[in-house]
């Protein structure tokens, strides 16, 4: 009895009637046609959609978030796929028509074959593109069974999952939380039909950033401008993460996406604004002619992400981020924005200027009885790594953090 206990309680035995039930269909052919279609496409094979891709983002703006663009995934495929992972998208179409785009990374690690969200680690999000419809979780569950038909993946790894997204309550019902929800708090321009309006709502910052302007002014012209691709877009996202990679070398911190090399190429690809529109804008704050603050941001369906803030430490003691993160939203608000996300995790300074909240979980699903290795990993050997590394002295962290996670 104590060893069924057991795998209830620390196996997840939930997961172990899933696993069964994922495994049935594997195989099998899909059914002869329906009204709901479900395909798999692989590597270059997925720039064939991209057509019908953005139409579909065209006709449902607000489904899915900025993370899961047509234009941004194929970006970071270009630059991220490779012998050890593949791009693959899950499509279904109703009656011929797309309806559900599913973008995720297969991946060979340590523990298995394991599907994530594609765009890691510049995605922030994980979600379906899929329209507002009482249809929708029928093509997630159709699109969730061509999942289950691919015999060479143990496990399917959803992390970033917004309360109010596509897939929240699919991921919730099917899926196994993985670790604390974290919270996601964001400005929320409703109240607010104009910068008076803002104004008026006496944000403790907007004080604070009145000295602070008197300060950096002090030291030369503040400019404020948001830049859009092309190639001073694609210098200020360089010059970011040289900045933010200096401020984390300092302190110690761990960033994935600044280790790795391939996330400045392919931010710096979307900022030279080579091809379609992938919504990359980018703040940028200057004092005397030099950049003081800059944050590389996307725009999707009335949304600002404030994907990476990074500044200059020579105007770092008079708050120039904070100062640049003020000009942004209210360019929200002149630009009819309805959201400010600074993305998770929750911090004093994101908190400053939010006034509203969303909660956003991880979800692991077991695909293969092989899959518990990677459920452990994500659920229990990552968190406790991190720990580790927080826990490790200062001298220690800044020599792991140059170890190259590629």
């Amino acid at each position: 009895m104590e060893t069924i206990l057991f795998l209830q309680e620390a196996l997840f035995l939930d997961q172990l009637i899933y696993a069964a039930g994922a495994a049935i269909p594997r195989g099998r052919r899909a059914e002869a046609a329906s009204e709901i279609v479900a395909a798999s496409l692989k590597g270059e094979a997925a720039g064939r959609l991209a057509d019908e891709w953005r139409a579909l983002e065209a006709r449902a703006p607000h489904a899915a978030t900025a993370f899961q663009s047509c234009d941004l995934v194929l970006a970071w495929a270009r630059h991220f796929t490779d012998a050890r992972t593949e791009l693959r998208v899950v499509t279904v179409r109703c009656h011929g028509e797309l309806v559900l785009v599913w973008p995720l990374a297969v991946e060979r690690t340590p523990f298995g074959r394991t599907a994530s969200w594609a765009g890691d680690p510049i995605g922030q999000y994980g979600d379906v593109v899929a329209p507002e419809s009482t249809m929708r979780e029928a093509w997630i569950d159709a699109a969730f069974a061509e999942i289950g038909r691919w015999d060479d993946v143990d496990f399917l790894c959803l992390r970033g999952v917004r309360a109010d997204g596509a897939i929240a309550a699919w991921a919730a019902r099917k899926g196994r939380e993985i670790g604390p929800a974290s919270e996601a708090p964001s400005f929320d321009a409703a109240p607010f039909g104009n910068e008076q309006a803002f104004e008026a709502a006496r944000w403790p910052e907007l004080k604070r950033n009145r000295r602070r302007a008197k300060k950096l002014g002090a030291m030369g012209d503040i400019r404020f401008e948001m830049v859009t691709p092309g190639a001073k877009a694609s210098m200020l996202v360089a010059r970011a993460f040289a900045f933010k990679r200096n401020w984390l070398a300092e302190r110690g911190f761990y960033g994935r996406a600044l280790i790795d090399r391939r996330a400045e190429a392919c931010l710096a690809a979307l900022a030279h604004g080579k091809g379609p529109d992938s919504g990359l804008v980018v703040s940028h704050l200057s004092v005397g002619g030099k950049s003081a603050a800059i944050e590389i941001g996307f725009r999707r369906g009335g949304r600002h992400y404030a994907y990476m803030g990074a500044f200059s430490p020579a105007f770092a003691k008079h708050g120039p981020g904070v100062l640049a993160t003020e000009f942004t939203i209210r360019d929200c608000l002149a630009a009819g924005l309805s959201e400010y996300d600074p993305l998770p995790p929750v911090s004093e300074y994101k908190l400053a200027w939010s006034n509203r909240r969303v909660a956003v979980r991880d979800y692991g699903v077991v695909l293969s009885w092989s899959g518990y290795a990677a459920l452990a990993s994500a659920a229990f050997i990552r968190p406790a790594a991190k720990w580790l590394y927080e826990k490790l002295p200062l001298t220690v962290r800044r020599r792991l953090r140059f170890l190259s996670i590629k």
